[in-house]
């Protein structure tokens, strides 16, 4: 089963992120995404004006481990619970440091820190979008997060104790601060809410444990706002780094390279081969006739040799044109934290015609729309991305052995697109009880997005739109397709 979101990420750039959890159910696991993207022929996007250069520039890729669903509670309790797992490979680890014991110990550290400050943030958000204020629940979460952090930082002590080398001990510590500073950021954000109900014992409560945080932090060597000497600049910046190197474990690294580069480099070798036969055969064949040391047979190899370049460029521009069809743009090999490949995938860009779309994409494209289509041209990017995973591989050194899918994170940026756009404010009139009033209307471009996935159970298909203006986008739709073959 795919499951598929859409969200703005900033100003101007929109993020797809497409879960795929049936990894494990063959030898090798293959994913097809084809998104087409419908602008408006006034934002001047085609052929000439938008190059695949430019498109690979504007789209970044991402894949990350799908993190297992917990509860706070779940990696707390039990004896199979990530805390105290982590607790049994700490003791793992003091007796055997190697490299490899190493590198996953630090990726289940990360993974431990990622979960419950991710957790933390959920569970706060929770109580933002709850229709009525939970006061034992408040209660229950408050007093649970002291609990957790003194648990992990037994095996922070477990390990500063212990006689391992400095570089082994610092991913722990650095999980121990990335806790603390997400617990403090998210329990301001709880203060702040809960100030407006004025449950005054909670928000006491909230300020002993930030309190007690920012000094645990200062005590420890660890950048504290109660420290003189860091500003709030450089201790905003190492916390981002900070973060980054926490959640960096349930990314996948990536390698890019050009795909297909054996079979063209072959293909120009012989594009090169076939002119020069052509060449060689016209200087043998007037060097016979004419002998070497003639006019004609001068004028004949400077005419040959000028066509074999000709020749050379359209039997390459031939087979290159051929050849696209079966390779894609770009293969990018994805690779886990100790550096062993587990997949990769393959995208590939290009314009279409609308002539050229099949019929489903056609009819959802054009499903809610009134107006002749033939007065409002569009052009249409087809961007198809294919995923293949070895299953075995996967399974193999996750840093989390509930892991189960992969997290396929696409953002589009539009911002190159707003220099042909309008004014993003318009006046219109109004007439009303015999006078005339002046309206201001924003004026907005919408961009269609569809996606087809191809799965074992079918194709699927996804449709957005995108509201966007100059100041950037405003909002994004989601178009509900009424066909059996949509799933939400």
């Amino acid at each position: 089963m795919i499951k598929s979101t859409i969200k703005i990420h900033d100003k101007f750039s929109v993020v797809i992120d497409v879960t795929y959890n049936t990894i494990f159910k063959r030898k090798e696991s293959v994913y097809t995404t084809i998104t087409y993207l419908f602008f408006p022929d006034s934002l001047n996007i085609n052929n000439k004006t938008y190059p695949s250069t430019k498109f690979y520039n504007d789209v970044r890729l991402f894949t990350k481990y799908d993190s297992p669903k917990y509860t706070l509670s779940q990696i707390n309790r039990g004896k199979n619970s990530l805390l105290k797992r982590l607790e049994t490979n700490t003791n793992v680890f003091i007796n055997d440091s190697s490299e490899k014991k190493r590198s996953l110990y630090e990726d289940q550290v990360k993974m431990f820190a990622s979960i419950f400050t991710s957790l933390i943030s959920e569970r706060v958000d929770a109580f933002f979008k709850s229709k009525s204020l939970n006061v034992r629940k408040v209660e229950s979460f408050l007093n649970m997060i002291p609990k957790m952090l003194s648990k992990y930082r037994k095996i922070v002590e477990s390990v500063s104790n212990s006689s391992l080398i400095m570089n082994n001990k610092k991913f722990v510590l650095y999980a121990d601060e990335h806790m603390s500073n997400v617990v403090e950021l998210q329990l301001m954000r709880l203060y702040n809410y809960l100030k407006r109900h004025e449950l005054n014992n909670q928000l006491n409560t909230i300020i002993k444990i930030i309190d007690y945080e920012q000094k645990y932090k200062r005590d420890k060597g660890y950048d504290s706002p109660k420290s003189k000497s860091i500003s709030s600049e450089e201790l905003l910046y190492k916390r981002n780094q900070l973060k980054k190197y926490i959640d960096s474990v349930v990314f996948l690294n990536q390698d890019v390279r050009k795909d297909g580069v054996v079979f063209e480099q072959t293909l120009l070798a012989m594009a090169a081969g076939l002119a020069m036969i052509f060449s060689t055969g016209v200087a043998f064949y007037f060097q016979k006739y004419y002998g070497n040391f003639t006019l004609p047979f001068f004028i004949a190899l400077i005419i040959s040799y000028m066509l074999k370049d000709r020749i050379k460029s359209f039997i390459s521009m031939q087979f290159m044109s051929k050849s696209s069809t079966f390779f894609y743009d770009f293969r990018i090999n994805i690779t886990n934290s100790l550096g062993r490949r587990i997949g990769f995938f393959k995208e590939s860009f290009g314009f279409v015609p609308f002539k050229k779309l099949e019929s489903v994409i056609k009819k959802y494209r054009f499903k809610d729309r009134t107006i002749n289509t033939r007065a409002l041209n569009e052009q249409i990017i087809q961007y198809k991305k294919k995923i293949i995973l070895n299953s075995k591989r996967f399974s193999v050194d996750l840093p989390d052995e509930n892991i189960l899918g992969l997290i396929d994170i696409t953002r589009f940026n539009f911002h190159r697109f707003i220099q042909y756009m309008d004014d993003p404010e318009k006046d219109y009139i109004l007439v009303k009880k015999g006078e005339l009033y002046t309206k201001i209307a924003d004026k907005v471009y919408p961009i269609n997005i569809i996606q087809k996935y191809f799965t074992e159970k079918g194709a699927e298909y996804r449709r957005y739109r995108i509201i966007m203006s100059r100041n950037g986008i405003k909002r994004i739709e989601k178009v509900r397709l009424n066909d059996v073959n949509y799933k939400n």
